[in-house]
């Protein structure tokens, strides 16, 4: 009987702990988040730096084949549109 009380306390002492990691994993981002500042979510690195997307070839070029000369605007679809890439980690993600 005292290995398995044993055992359910040292799940709970992991639990506790695995409580008290997650809690300050949300008491950091909340800081961050009133405090403006960009983190990778992924990670919460404070490393990050935006990236534009740009202009589309292959969408241009799939949009003038099936469209015509007015497809080619399709290659800007989303070309304003800002991405931001964790220098840690490597993750992306929308801004």
């Amino acid at each position: 009987m005292s290995f398995w009380n044993d055992l359910k306390n040292q799940v709970n002492e992991i639990n506790d702990t695995n409580d008290a990691k997650t809690k300050a994993i949300k008491d950091k981002k909340i800081a961050m988040d009133e405090q403006g500042i960009a983190y990778c979510p992924k990670c919460l690195s404070v490393s990050v730096q935006p990236m534009k997307k740009g202009f589309s070839f292959g969408k241009a070029v799939v949009g003038g084949v099936l469209t015509g000369g007015i497809g080619i605007v399709a290659g800007s679809i989303g070309a304003n549109k800002i991405k931001m890439h964790c220098n840690k980690c490597g993750y992306k993600y929308k801004a």
